[in-house]
């Protein structure tokens, strides 16, 4: 239901500028955050508690709490093998709950892992980075397991021992755990089984047959499947997808919830774009970059990230480009912030590329009728920013002027020669 609810709920823009828009996505996680951040540090009750509150009702209390952690943690399992939660933010979960500290865990922030790690094991383990994160857990849980005090008694109560050997053993096993048939049946049905039961049993079959077998922690095989757009009415056939507005955003939603660029790319070919719909594509990521101020440097990142792997050419960016940088002090007159998204990408590109950044792309800021001023502005922001995110002092002046038709642009623009653009960059604090 939750994931069906997240691309039907609408988005509001922010309350304030800078700020990110409010989707349902975001605030069902934020909600998540702060019951994990409440988590409280120790489940015995208080003094007040065992005054005020009869043990019977203390009990059930106390029970309740408990049943509403775990169910919490798997909760955020459930997030994760929807796509809704990235790898990094369990990773975190589970370091911020039995991390190594100055103390040890409390008994119940194990079993919030123990929780978790059943809900999502196999999909964590089906990838590279999900396993080596799984093994440190694992580890870390083998230690606490055989954690003593001085006295060279158990630290933690054989009731944790067992639940996180259970685990280790799921984990040995392939995550998959047997279940005890369940199912309402007539006193006839019972007969019967009963019978084929003892007839199994006599062939051998054992009690196995009692049991079903079920893999923990696999990620919901309609979950893959909602990631096809077109399907239904818009679907021609089985496994194709339709090429438009709303798949590109779609899949740039799922770059910008986990920034997994392999996923990216399989995701735009999939679609099998032309040329001129690739153009398409890279004008529809432009358009959100230039015109919506919280989307401007995730846009910024997946058109880097598209143009390293090679899913579209620099020749495509150029000419999706070329209209937008064209009329960009006349569009700042609507969209005062549009500079800003230039800004993002400029920078962006130049300390992907550096020195194999081709300035082929600004073409349209050193052509006639363009505002020198306006452009040469327009380039520092972009320069600066690179410097911000990350550049060594004089690289991204060594990264235009070690470029000679990127220099030869730059030059043009401010009305100087290459050999003195290097003092006049390093003059604006670059």
């Amino acid at each position: 239901m939750v994931f069906a609810l997240r691309t039907r709920y609408p988005e509001f823009p922010p309350e304030h500028e800078g700020e990110k828009a409010q989707t349902f996505t975001r605030v069902l996680l934020n909600t998540c955050q702060e019951e994990f951040e409440s988590l409280p540090t120790s489940f015995e009750p208080t003094e007040e508690e065992k005054a005020k509150i009869p043990a019977d009702d203390l009990r059930i209390e106390m029970k309740k709490r408990k049943d509403k952690m775990l169910a919490n943690m798997k909760f955020i399992g459930n997030l994760f093998l929807r796509q809704l939660l990235a790898v990094k933010v369990i990773g975190q979960v589970v370091h911020d709950l039995i991390g190594i500290k100055e103390k040890q865990p409390e008994e119940h922030m194990i079993e919030c892992v123990c929780e978790l790690l059943q809900a999502i094991g196999h999909t964590l383990d089906a990838t590279a980075h999900g396993k080596v994160l799984m093994s440190q857990f694992s580890a870390r849980l083998l230690t606490l397991k055989h954690a003593q005090e001085r006295d060279g008694k158990a630290t933690f109560s054989k009731r944790i021992q067992f639940q996180i050997q259970d685990l280790l053993d799921l984990r040995h096993n392939g995550w998959a755990k047997k279940l005890f048939k369940e199912q309402a049946k007539t006193k006839d049905e019972v007969r019967k089984d009963a019978l084929a039961e003892a007839r199994k049993q006599a062939k051998g079959a054992g009690t196995d047959a009692m049991f079903i077998t079920q893999i923990a922690g696999v990620r919901p095989s309609y979950i893959d499947a909602s990631k096809v757009p077109g399907q239904g009415q818009k679907q021609r056939r089985a496994g194709e997808v339709v090429w438009d507005q709303a798949y590109v955003k779609r899949i740039c939603q799922y770059y910008a919830d986990d920034r997994n660029g392999e996923e990216l790319d399989e995701n735009w070919k999939r679609a099998t774009p032309t040329s001129a719909q690739t153009k398409q594509g890279i004008e529809w990521l432009l358009d959100l970059g230039f015109n919506d101020r919280s989307k401007e440097d995730i846009m910024a990142e997946t058109i880097t990230e598209l143009l390293s792997r090679r899913v579209v050419s620099w020749q495509h960016l150029e000419d999706a480009l070329t209209p937008m940088l064209e009329g960009l002090e006349d569009m700042r007159i609507d969209v005062p912030h549009c500079d800003s998204f230039f800004h993002a990408l400029l920078s962006r590109l130049l300390l992907k590329f550096q020195k194999e950044f081709n300035a082929s792309i600004l073409k349209p800021l050193t052509g006639e009728g363009q505002s020198s001023d306006f452009t040469w502005r327009l380039l520092l922001g972009g320069f600066k920013k690179a410097k911000e995110r990350g550049g060594r002092k004089d690289s991204v002046v060594a990264m235009v002027v070690e470029n000679n038709e990127f220099a030869q642009a730059v030059a043009k623009v401010r009305k100087c020669s290459t050999t003195e653009l290097r003092s006049l960059l390093q003059k604006e604090g670059l």
